[in-house]
């Protein structure tokens, strides 16, 4: 079977259509259920700006779906299928909603802000549960008195070395940060469950945004921080626990999260880089 890629949103919402449907027509494509959240609660700019308008998003969503690529699961969904079985998922791929797209039509009634809430509601927990830890965190870093060695941390030290640091730290904390989430430890829950992936990586990314607190205090403050747009991004991430490839252009959160966590998957700027491995064969 061909290697599996995704593509996150600064890739599908930079690339032409006509290019992503060659894309995907080629290659073996997921479009994870974050990229379709985006597409529809996209809003336009000031001044209006007709590649972030939700409609033309999702329209543009569907036809790359109806060309080959396939949807992925929701959050929700995965989470069910995974406590249901006791074990990590087996596909990403939502092949239910893949073949509904492929049929449908775009709704233009749609009720967007029932897609978003429904996110919202899938993610509250992990969202809940890294917002608690950036402030304990913080604090801890007050009590021990390590707010000298954290921000020399952050001024000296690279992102992927950074987060590569909090993922160990997220590892070693993870029967707590379970029983907080759970109620249970880490016997309930496998290291290769996605859920427990991408409750790792969010945790480690809220260590850094503890060290930017620490650094930047009083002016950072995580409950006037929207961590929902981190979440989404990620979402991205967490798929490489799945599949083989990242197509990302977002360097500031996305594309060094994945390469600390996952340094053993290829990481890509653009779809022009792809090597020819991930080409479908015949």
């Amino acid at each position: 079977m061909n290697d599996i890629l995704i593509l996150d949103k600064s890739v599908f919402h930079g690339t032409a259509c006509n290019k992503l449907i060659k894309f995907v027509k080629c290659h073996r494509v997921i479009l994870p259920h974050a990229l379709c959240v985006e597409c529809a609660i996209s809003q336009k700019g000031d001044p209006p700006d007709d590649s972030k308008d939700a409609m033309r998003l999702t329209q543009k969503l569907l036809d790359v779906v109806k060309s080959g690529a396939y949807a992925g699961k929701s959050p929700g969904k995965i989470v069910a299928e995974e406590r249901s079985i006791g074990a990590a998922i087996e596909s990403l791929i939502d092949i239910e909603e893949t073949q509904v797209m492929r049929e449908g039509i775009l709704d233009e009634e749609s009720d967007l802000e029932k897609v978003r809430e429904d996110c919202e509601k899938a993610f509250k927990p992990i969202t809940d549960s890294v917002k608690q830890w950036v402030d304990q965190y913080h604090k801890n870093i007050r009590k021990k008195k390590l707010e000298k060695d954290f921000r020399e941390e952050v001024d000296e030290v690279d992102l992927v070395k950074r987060l590569g640091k909090w993922l160990v730290s997220v590892d070693n904390a993870k029967d707590e940060l379970l029983v907080g989430l759970l109620g249970s430890g880490s016997n309930a829950m496998s290291a290769d469950r996605w859920e427990w992936q991408l409750l790792r990586l969010s945790c480690a990314w809220g260590i850094e945004l503890a060290s930017m607190r620490n650094k930047s205090s009083p002016s950072f403050n995580i409950d006037n921080y929207d961590l929902s747009n981190d979440i989404y991004d990620i979402y991205y991430v967490s798929h490489l626990s799945q599949v083989d490839g990242l197509i990302t252009e977002d360097k500031n959160l996305v594309r060094p999260l994945a390469m600390a966590a996952f340094p053993d998957k290829d990481v890509f700027d653009n779809i022009d880089d792809i090597p020819d491995r991930y080409r479908k064969s015949g």
